[in-house]
């Protein structure tokens, strides 16, 4: 058996149902969690890419694993298909983004690249991030991830994500 490691997985969707996206997601990740599931609150944040993009809902999971970076890789782009999402261009729309963050402390070039390399360029991701564990250490820049906010925040000013309520998910 491989080495178990805390993964950290961001997920978003801009194409309705975009709670029953994200949802879907989570039940789905649960199947392969191996423990020490932990996830964000679910923050609506603007699109990046193409203009006339609606507004995202962007959430974070951690949880254990130990079958490997790649395998999760495969298992994520798999499970985006089965959960409706359609090719439409890098930065559009979709019904379900699953993207690999951190497999534990490995860093990696190639596929997957790890850690993902525009964590620290995201506030969209560092936000829900530190609602799973602030004190994580990206093994890159070694600075915790509320560290790496705060870096952001500074440097692109404060964006204000509204929290959206399980209960109130579209």
């Amino acid at each position: 058996m491989k080495q178990l490691e805390r993964v950290f997985v961001a997920l978003g969707s801009n194409l309705s149902p975009r709670g029953k996206h994200l949802a879907d997601a989570r039940e789905i990740l649960r199947r392969i969690s191996l423990g020490g599931w932990k996830e964000s609150r679910i923050y609506e944040t603007p699109p990046v890419g193409p203009p006339g993009q609606g507004p995202y809902l962007n959430q974070v999971v951690s949880f254990w694993y130990s079958q490997g970076e790649t395998r999760l890789l495969h298992y994520l782009k798999g499970a985006e298909l089965l959960l409706g999402r359609r090719p439409s261009g890098r930065w559009c729309a979709r019904e379900i983004d699953m993207d690999l963050l951190y497999y534990g402390n490995r860093i990696r070039t190639g596929r997957p690249e790890l850690p993902h390399k525009e964590i620290a360029k995201r506030q969209f991701v560092l936000v829900p991030m530190t609602d799973v564990d602030p004190d994580w250490m990206d093994p890159l820049s070694g600075m915790s991830v509320r560290q790496m906010l705060v870096n952001l925040q500074n440097s692109e000013g404060v964006l204000d994500f509204p929290v959206v309520s399980k209960e109130s998910e579209e």
